[in-house]
């Protein structure tokens, strides 16, 4: 990008910090900011707000609660995106989504794997759906086994006290390679476009979990 492109999208971003996630006079000082920024443009009727937790996952719980008592838009939606693991076993998960779900609604929480984002784990669906002869083939009739083969170049590289914690297979296996298994096995989902082609896309994946031993 050239420099007047990046100048401009730094000139909008500013930084604040706090004592600590859940640290309410931090996110009142948050909430004041982005006020201060929505007043700009009074002509505006709706200012939406979008928060991403780039956070430790133990913490989205307290985050979650500082967030909405603190910094919610009443001029538009508020949302939040929170990125696996949820928790680090079937207890701690349950016990963040029942703290989430009181402070908020379902359509506010978007809950996403960073991985399916990766350019190749987008194709699959355009690849078997999208391609006559894989259809054809893509069976058990003709397809034998299938591996599923995850590679990076580089260590834990300062992530080591995460993986001490969550463990490499919870952060790997039963996230990231249980997603892409399900794009690999499932059944072409009853609708593929629109705003409602998520659901359907999930629902085509979730038989599949069930259909595993």
């Amino acid at each position: 990008y050239p420099p007047s492109v990046i100048d401009n999208f730094l000139s909008i971003c500013f930084y604040r910090s706090g004592k600590g996630y859940g640290d309410l006079e931090a996110f009142r000082s948050l909430a004041n900011d982005m006020d201060a920024h929505e007043a700009k443009f009074p002509k505006k009727l709706e200012h939406n707000r979008l928060f991403y937790f780039a956070i430790p996952p133990n913490v989205f719980a307290e985050t979650g609660v500082a967030i909405k008592q603190t910094c919610m838009s009443d001029k538009g939606w508020s949302r939040m995106i929170i990125e696996k693991p949820f928790g680090r076993d079937l207890t701690s998960c349950e016990e963040l989504l029942d703290i989430l779900a009181k402070n908020f609604d379902e359509h506010q929480l978007y809950r996403i794997d960073h991985y399916l984002g990766k350019e190749m784990v987008q194709n699959l669906l355009i690849l078997r759906f999208g391609n006559l002869w894989f259809d054809r083939i893509w069976n058990r009739d003709n397809i034998q086994c299938v591996m599923l083969t995850f590679k990076e170049p580089f260590g834990t590289d300062g992530r080591g006290g995460y993986f001490d914690k969550y463990g490499i297979i919870r952060d790997i296996i039963q996230n990231h390679l249980l997603q892409v298994m399900t794009l690999m096995a499932m059944e072409p989902p009853t609708k593929a476009d629109g705003p409602e082609s998520g659901d359907f896309i999930r629902d085509a994946k979730v038989q599949v979990l069930k259909a595993v031993s």
